[in-house]
C-alpha cells in the first residue's frame, strides 16, 4: 500500500486537495484562508498545552509553583509560552496599578479643596488700617500672624534666588514634585531613626502653608500634597507660585511673608533687600524658632552658618558672582537687624477708633475672617478732627480729675453720611489697668441725655403733643415713685419721690422748656404717656443698635425689664458712639442711615471686598417729631444753661445740646449736634464706683464745645430742612422761672406736628395752691406758701398722663395744720453792721433740702441782710445800712414749710456827714466862701441862715461856693443835708 502512495522517484504524494504530508509523517494544509489558519494555530496551541500539561500537577497553584523550580524555570520562562505568560502578568499588573493609582487619586482628591487661591489668606495676615485719605497708616493689626502680601515686582530678585537655591534648586525644572526627594523622605520616615524629612518642593511647601499642613507629615498628607502640587503647577506660572510662597513662608514668631519680615527686621520693603539680607531671611523658613532672632531658641552661629551656605549655593548655581558672594559674607547682618517690636499696638494712631473699626469688621465678617486678614481698610477717620478730639479730651482731663473722675470718652459722626470721624475711648491707651477699655463703646447709663428720645417718642406717638404742649413739673405719685416720703432718695435719704436736680417744681411747663430745662418729672411723664417699651423701641430704631438695656445685676449679665426711671437714664445702659448716632438721626429729621467706621476694604489681591456707598436709610420717626426736638435742643432761651455759657450759637451755626448726670453722680454727659456733625462726651472714674463732685457741665462742656467750635470753624452754616407739614400754633406761655438760665416768658406760639389735633380739654380757672405740698391751699396754709395759678391755659394744652392741674391732685394741703407751732425769733443785740438773734423751732424743721431755713433782716421795708440756719440757737447776721438816727430793725425767720415769725427792735445809727470847712466859730475874711463837707450818701443841699444857697441845692459835689452878704462881725449858720442826715456850722464874717 505504501508503494502505491509514492510517486516516481519516491516522492510523497498529496493526500487530498491542499494537504501535504511531510517526511516526518505530519500532514499540513497549504493555501489556507485566515479562518483555517486561526483554527490550525489553535489546534497546535492546544496540542502543545496538552503535551505540556500531561507531565504537570493537576492543581493550578501547584502547576504555577512547578515552573519556579530552579531546574524548570529557565526552560519554561524563556520558552514561547513562558514569555507569553510573563507579558500577561505584566499587563495585568500595569492595569491593576493604573486602576489603583486612579482609585487613590479619586479617593484622596474628593476631600481636597479646589486650590484657586495661593495668596495665603487662609493663614492670616496683617490688616492695615488707614485714615479716610488712605495716606496715614493708623495701625497694622497682625493678631497671631503678621503678614503683608505683595506682588512679584515688589520682591527683590535676591530673595527669589536665595529661596530657590536653598529650598528647591530644580524648581524651574520639575512639574510640582521631586520623586527622588519624596522617595528619600519616605525611606527615611519608614526605616529611619524616627526623625522626619521633608523632600518637598517649593510648590509642595506652598500647598502645605495654604492648607495648614505644616505639622502633618504622614504618607496620606504627602499624597494629597503631591496631587495639589501637580494641579497648582497646571494652574499657575512658576513666578506666581514662588511669589505665593514668599508671601506665606514663616520668618519669625509672627512674621509671615517676606514683606512683613523685611519691615520688622530691616525697616524696609522686600523690594529693597540686599543680597546678605535676602540670604538672612531665606535661612529662616526651615525653622523660624531656631534661625529667627525673634525665635525662642535662636542660635546666632547656626543662622550665620546657614546664611553663608545659601550665599555659597547661589554662587555655585551661577546666580551671583564670586565677588558678590565674598562681599555679602563680610556683612554682619544679624547686628544690622532691628530688635523685635515691643507689642502689637506699638505706634498705633487713634487706637480706640481703630479698634472700633476692627470690631465692626468682626461683627460683619466674623473674627476668624478678620484674624486671617491681609486686608487694607480705609476707615472714615478724619485725622484733623481726631487730633482736635484728643486735644480737647486731654485738655479737659485736668478738670475731670479735680472733680473726682479720671477718664473721658468722646465720639463724633458726620451727620450727612453716618461716618464716624473721631473717637477717643479713654484718657490713656497705654494705661496697663484700664487704658484699652473703650468707654465710647462700653454700656453706660446716660442720665438726662436720654430725654430727647422721651419727647421724640411722645410727639411721634401722640396726636396732641407739640413743643408748646404742657406737662406738669410737680411732685406727686407716678409710676415707680409713690411719693409718700419727700426727703432725699437713697443713699442720701429715704425719700421715694421723683426729684428735680434743683429741687424746684415750677408747675406747668411746655415740652420746650421741660426738655431745655432738663426737668426730670416731665421726662418720666413723657415716657409713660408714650409707653416705656415704645419709647425704648423708638430710641433703638433711631440709632441705639446694641439696645437700651436694663439689668438685674451690677455685672450687667442678667438683662431685666426697664421701668419709667429709664426715661432719665436711671438703671439703663447704652453706648456713647450709638448715642451719638441717635442724636444724628434727630438732626437728620428722623432718618437713620447706617453708622460706619469703614469706607473701603481691599484684599491681598487688591480686590475690593466692600466699599461704603450712600444709603438712604430708614425713617425711624417722622420728620416732624425729630425736627421739633432738634429745634428745642437748639433753643438757648429754653436751656437751663446760664447766660454767657450757652453754647447754642457759633459763627452762624445752631448747636442742639443736651447734658446728662446720673443720680449717683458717677457719669457726666454732654450730647449735641449741628446739621453737619453730632458729638458726645462722657466723663467718669474708670471703675464707675466713684462719685464725682460739682457740676458735670464744668467737665463736659469744655471738651464738647471746644471740639464743636473747632470742627465748624471753616465751614459754612447750613440750616436744617423744615418739614412741610410742621404747624406754628398757639402755645402755653410759661411765666414761672424754670431753669437756671432759661428766659421767660416762653413764646406764645410754637411748633406742632402735621398730625396735631389738640387736647380739647375744658378750662378749670384760677386756683391757689400750696407750693410745699403742691396741693390746693387751705386756711392753714401760710401766706409765703400760697401761690395763685391760672390753669385755664395750661389745662387746655396738657398731655400729662397723670394730672390736668398744677396741683398734681385735687386734694388739699396736708402739710400745714392750723395747730402747728411757728418758729420763733428774738433780737438779742445789734451793732451798726450786724444783729444777733435767737431762733427756736416750731412744729416743722427749720430747714430742708427743698427750702432752707432763712433769717431776713429788714430796715424800712428793705432787706439789708440774710442768712441760712439749720438748727435752733443764736446766730449773728451781718447787714449793710447807710442811714443815721434811730431806726426800726426787723428779724424774720422762715422755716422749711414757709412758716414765718418776726421780731422788731430799735437801733441808733450815728451820722457820717461832716462839714470840714469852715470850722465852728471861724472868722472868714471874705465876701464869698466855699463850703466843704464829707460823708453821707446821695445828693446834697446847702442853706445859709435858713435860706437855700444859690446853686447849692440837690448837688452831688462835696463843696459849693456861697456869698456872705452884710457887714463884718455878721454871724452865719450853714446847714448841709442829704437824705436823713444833716450837719450845721456857725461862723463869723
Amino acid at each position: 500500500m505504501n508503494a502505491l502512495r509514492k510517486g516516481a522517484g519516491g516522492r510523497k504524494r498529496k493526500t487530498g486537495k491542499n494537504y501535504f504530508t511531510t517526511k516526518s509523517g505530519n500532514t499540513i494544509k497549504v493555501h489556507r484562508n485566515l479562518v483555517e489558519r486561526w483554527v490550525a494555530s489553535r489546534d497546535s496551541r492546544d496540542k502543545r498545552r496538552a503535551e505540556r500539561l500531561a507531565g504537570l500537577p493537576k492543581s493550578r497553584i501547584k502547576r504555577f509553583l512547578y515552573h519556579f523550580q530552579p531546574k524548570r524555570m529557565y526552560r519554561y520562562w524563556f520558552s514561547r509560552d513562558g514569555g507569553i505568560m510573563a507579558l500577561k502578568i505584566m499587563g495585568i499588573c500595569f492595569a491593576v496599578g493604573f486602576l489603583v493609582l486612579v482609585g487613590v487619586f479619586a479617593y484622596f482628591r474628593k476631600d481636597l479643596p479646589n486650590l484657586r487661591d495661593i495668596s495665603g489668606i487662609n493663614i492670616g495676615g496683617s490688616t492695615r488700617y488707614y485714615d479716610r485719605t488712605g495716606q496715614t497708616l493708623l495701625w497694622e493689626d497682625y493678631d497671631a500672624v503678621k503678614r503683608i502680601p505683595v506682588k512679584s515686582d515688589q520682591i527683590s530678585k535676591y530673595v527669589k534666588d536665595a529661596t530657590v537655591a536653598i529650598e528647591d534648586k530644580d524648581f524651574f525644572k520639575h512639574g510640582g514634585f521631586d520623586l527622588r526627594g519624596i522617595m528619600r523622605a519616605g525611606i527615611n520616615d519608614v526605616f529611619g531613626s524616627g526623625s522626619t524629612q521633608g523632600g518637598s518642593t517649593i510648590t509642595q511647601q506652598l500647598v502645605k502653608l495654604t492648607q495648614d499642613w505644616t505639622k502633618d507629615r504622614t504618607i496620606t498628607r504627602k499624597i494629597k500634597e503631591v496631587i495639589l502640587a501637580v494641579e497648582l503647577e497646571r494652574s499657575y506660572s512658576k513666578d506666581d507660585i514662588l511669589t505665593g510662597y514668599l508671601n506665606t513662608a514663616p520668618y519669625g514668631n509672627v512674621q509671615y511673608g517676606v514683606e512683613a519680615a523685611a519691615r520688622d527686621y530691616f525697616h524696609k520693603s522686600a523690594k529693597d533687600l540686599t543680597l546678605d539680607e535676602a540670604a538672612f531671611l531665606a535661612a529662616m523658613p526651615k525653622s523660624p524658632s531656631f534661625y529667627s532672632p525673634y525665635g525662642p531658641f535662636f542660635d546666632k552661629d547656626s543662622l550665620v552658618g546657614r546664611q553663608h551656605y545659601i550665599i555659597d549655593q547661589m554662587a555655585n548655581q551661577g546666580l551671583i558672582t564670586t565677588k558678590q558672594r565674598d562681599d555679602a559674607k563680610k556683612i554682619d547682618t544679624v547686628a544690622a537687624a532691628f530688635p523685635r517690636p515691643a507689642n502689637k499696638f506699638n505706634g498705633i494712631k487713634a487706637p480706640w477708633f481703630v479698634l472700633a473699626a476692627k470690631a465692626q469688621l468682626e461683627e460683619k465678617y466674623g473674627d476668624q475672617t478678620v484674624k486671617r486678614g491681609g486686608w487694607v481698610v480705609i476707615t472714615s477717620l478724619d485725622m484733623n478732627l481726631q487730633n482736635l478730639a484728643e486735644q480737647q479730651v486731654q485738655k479737659g482731663l485736668a478738670q475731670v480729675r479735680r472733680q473726682g473722675g479720671d477718664t473721658a470718652a468722646f465720639a463724633a459722626e458726620d451727620i450727612e453720611t453716618g461716618q464716624m470721624v473721631a473717637l477717643v475711648g479713654g484718657s490713656d491707651f497705654t494705661n496697663a489697668e484700664f487704658g484699652q477699655i473703650n468707654y465710647a463703646q462700653t454700656p453706660l447709663p446716660p442720665g438726662s441725655s436720654f430725654k430727647p428720645y422721651d419727647y421724640t417718642s411722645l410727639i411721634e406717638h401722640s396726636t396732641n403733643a407739640g413743643a408748646g404742649s404742657v406737662l406738669y413739673d410737680t411732685q406727686g405719685p407716678i409710676e415707680g415713685y409713690p411719693c409718700t416720703n419727700k426727703s432725699l432718695p437713697p443713699p442720701k435719704g429715704q425719700g421715694n419721690c421723683l426729684q428735680n436736680y434743683d429741687f424746684r417744681y415750677p408747675g406747668a411747663v411746655t415740652l420746650r422748656y421741660a426738655l431745655g430745662g432738663s426737668r426730670n418729672i416731665p421726662a418720666v411723664k413723657a415716657m409713660i404717656a408714650a409707653g416705656v417699651n415704645k419709647t425704648i423701641d423708638t430710641a433703638e430704631k433711631m440709632g441705639l443698635k446694641s439696645g437700651y438695656k436694663c439689668y438685674n445685676d451690677d455685672a450687667l449679665t442678667k438683662e431685666g425689664p426697664c421701668y419709667a426711671s429709664s426715661a432719665i437714664g436711671d438703671g439703663a445702659y447704652l453706648r456713647l458712639d450709638e448715642h451719638v448716632h441717635g442724636f444724628s438721626t434727630i438732626s437728620r429729621n428722623g432718618r437713620n442711615i447706617p453708622q460706619t467706621y469703614i469706607m473701603k476694604i481691599t484684599d491681598a489681591n487688591n480686590k475690593v471686598v466692600d466699599q461704603w456707598k450712600p444709603n438712604k436709610g430708614t425713617q425711624a420717626v417722622r420728620a416732624d417729631s425729630a425736627y421739633i426736638v432738634a429745634d428745642i435742643l437748639s433753643d438757648p432761651n429754653a436751656s437751663y444753661f446760664p447766660g454767657g455759657r450757652k453754647p447754642h450759637r457759633y459763627k452762624g451755626w445752631k448747636f442742639g445740646m443736651k447734658t446728662g448726670t446720673t443720680n449717683d453722680a458717677k457719669d457726666g454727659w454732654m450730647m449735641g449736634f449741628s446739621t453737619k456733625y453730632a458729638a458726645g462726651v462722657w466723663v467718669g472714674y474708670h471703675t464707675r464706683r466713684t462719685a464725682m463732685r460739682g457740676f458735670m457741665e464744668s467737665m463736659t462742656q469744655p471738651i464738647w464745645q471746644g471740639w464743636m467750635n473747632g470742627a465748624h470753624d471753616n465751614i459754612q452754616p447750613k440750616e436744617r430742612t423744615r418739614p412741610s407739614g410742621i404747624q406754628t400754633l398757639p402755645a402755653y406761655v410759661v411765666r414761672t422761672h424754670v431753669g437756671i438760665g432759661s428766659v421767660e416768658p416762653s413764646p406764645s406760639t410754637d411748633l406742632f406736628p402735621a398730625w396735631y389735633k389738640g387736647t380739647k380739654k375744658a378750662n378749670t380757672g384760677p386756683k391757689t395752691i400750696d407750693i410745699i405740698s403742691n396741693k390746693l391751699a387751705t386756711d392753714c396754709t401760710p401766706a409765703l406758701a400760697r401761690k395763685e395759678v391760672n390753669d385755664a391755659d395750661a389745662n387746655s394744652f396738657s398731655v400729662d398722663p397723670y394730672n390736668n392741674s398744677t396741683t398734681n391732685t385735687s386734694a388739699s394741703d396736708d402739710v400745714h395744720q392750723c395747730s402747728d407751732a411757728k418758729p420763733g425769733v428774738e433780737i438779742i443785740s445789734s451793732t451798726p453792721s450786724s444783729v444777733t438773734v435767737s431762733v427756736s423751732q416750731g412744729t416743722h424743721p427749720l430747714s430742708s433740702d427743698a427750702h432752707k431755713g432763712t433769717i431776713n433782716i429788714t430796715i424800712g421795708g428793705q432787706v439789708v441782710g440774710s442768712a441760712q440756719i439749720s438748727s435752733p440757737g443764736s446766730v449773728s447776721v451781718p447787714f449793710s445800712f447807710s442811714g443815721t438816727g434811730s431806726q426800726d430793725i426787723t428779724a424774720q425767720i422762715i422755716d422749711s414749710v414757709l412758716y414765718d415769725t418776726s421780731h422788731t427792735a430799735s437801733i441808733s445809727f450815728a451820722s457820717s456827714l461832716a462839714i470840714t470847712d469852715p470850722t465852728p466859730n471861724q472868722d472868714v475874711n471874705s465876701g464869698s466862701y466855699t463850703i466843704r463837707w464829707s460823708g453821707g450818701t446821695g445828693n446834697y443841699s446847702v442853706t445859709l441862715n435858713g435860706l437855700p444857697a444859690v446853686g447849692c441845692t440837690n448837688i452831688n459835689a462835696t463843696n459849693c461856693p456861697v456869698t456872705l452878704a452884710g457887714p463884718n462881725n455878721t454871724s452865719f449858720t450853714v446847714i448841709v443835708s442829704t437824705g436823713s442826715e444833716s450837719q450845721s456850722v456857725t461862723f463869723k464874717k
